[in-house]
């Protein structure tokens, strides 16, 4: 194989949305090793090895199958300078890559053609051949756990290792978020990722689209206001969580902190550091705090003139954010 073949298989022309956040390969250095999915990693890096070469990757969406798939295929191809792109069961079937026989097969969502007697019946006659002849194969299934349907579809099933990739344990999640905003070149206080790992639901895909969207503001969320800029930004992503509302958790802290700010306004203080400090919506601050937007706005601008001349005034703002993320974080 020439150069000029090799850069083309090794390098795709690039999609706009990875030209726009800076695409990073997908390699094993990449991932976040986990106590979680250390077996399911240690399976990919074997796969890739040659030791084995019937695998099958089983987990919930968002946790890392496809980006372990995309690392396998970086790695061979540092071997054999042909990347066998990983791709979709139902591409798969209604189109099969040529060459493919010869090859590494690295095939992604498999679960779709389970419930499909056709496909079902297509793809293990495929997977069967593919065995015998000693071909190496790697599955990826969307699901809680390895079931018994998966290890019965698997032809010759004592000759694939089956392993989990499963959802991050709480504690794992902001190991995770801090790799993953190291990759996104992000510095973030312990406070925010705290808040991000525990309070965000959803899967690695939620946090990474949070981390993008804090990117395009910014990269370092490191002190108080910045990190209540933050929440105020990624407060979408919190929608999974009925027990988070920012606006609601802001007023509380104002109630409860009220005697503590008796040289300032605690209202225009409270409707300052939503609008101008979190950045929330002024016409849901307007309605959460019973008044007309134009109203919302006119006081928390009045409060911004009065921080910029009063040295107790931004002492009192300072330290109002501070019982904000010390609430945020108890909670």
């Amino acid at each position: 194989m020439n150069v000029l073949n090799k850069i083309e298989t090794v390098a795709p022309f690039p999609k706009l949305s990875e030209v726009l956040f800076e695409r990073r390969e997908s390699t094993f250095n990449s991932l976040a090793a986990l106590p979680s999915n250390i077996d399911a990693i240690d399976a990919a890096v074997m796969f890739s090895a040659g030791l084995h070469p019937f695998v099958a990757l089983v987990g919930p969406s968002g946790w890392g199958k496809t980006h372990l798939l995309k690392a396998v295929a970086n790695r061979i191809c540092m071997d054999v300078y042909v990347m066998p792109e990983p791709i979709s069961v139902s591409e798969y079937l209604s189109n099969p890559p040529k060459g493919e026989s010869s090859g590494h097969l690295l095939l992604d969502d498999v679960q779709e053609a389970m419930g499909r007697s056709r496909l079902k019946m297509n793809l293990r006659m495929n997977l069967e051949r593919r065995v015998r002849c000693g071909k190496p194969t790697l599955l990826a299934f969307t699901g809680p756990r390895p079931s018994r349907a998966i290890r019965t579809f698997l032809p010759m099933s004592r000759e694939w290792k089956i392993v989990t990739l499963p959802a991050a344990e709480p504690v794992e999640r902001v190991l995770l978020l801090h790799q993953m905003a190291a990759g996104e070149d992000l510095s973030l206080s312990p406070r925010l990722s705290k808040l991000i790992a525990e309070q965000m639901h959803g899967n690695g895909r939620t946090m990474s689209g949070a981390l993008k969207r804090l990117r395009l503001s910014g990269t370092n969320w490191l002190d108080s206001s910045s990190s209540l800029r933050a929440l105020g930004l990624l407060d979408p992503f919190f929608s999974d969580n009925g027990s988070w509302d920012l606006k609601l958790k802001i007023l509380r802290v104002a109630e409860s902190a009220a005697p503590q700010f008796s040289k300032v306004c605690v209202a225009d203080l409270t409707l300052y550091t939503l609008l101008h400090e979190a950045g929330l919506s002024e016409v849901d601050v307007a309605r959460v705090m019973g008044i007309e937007p134009s109203e919302a706005y006119l006081r928390a601008t009045r409060f911004r003139a009065e921080i910029q001349t009063s040295e107790s005034s931004r002492a009192a703002m300072r330290q109002f954010i501070e019982l904000v993320l010390e609430s945020l974080t108890k909670d």
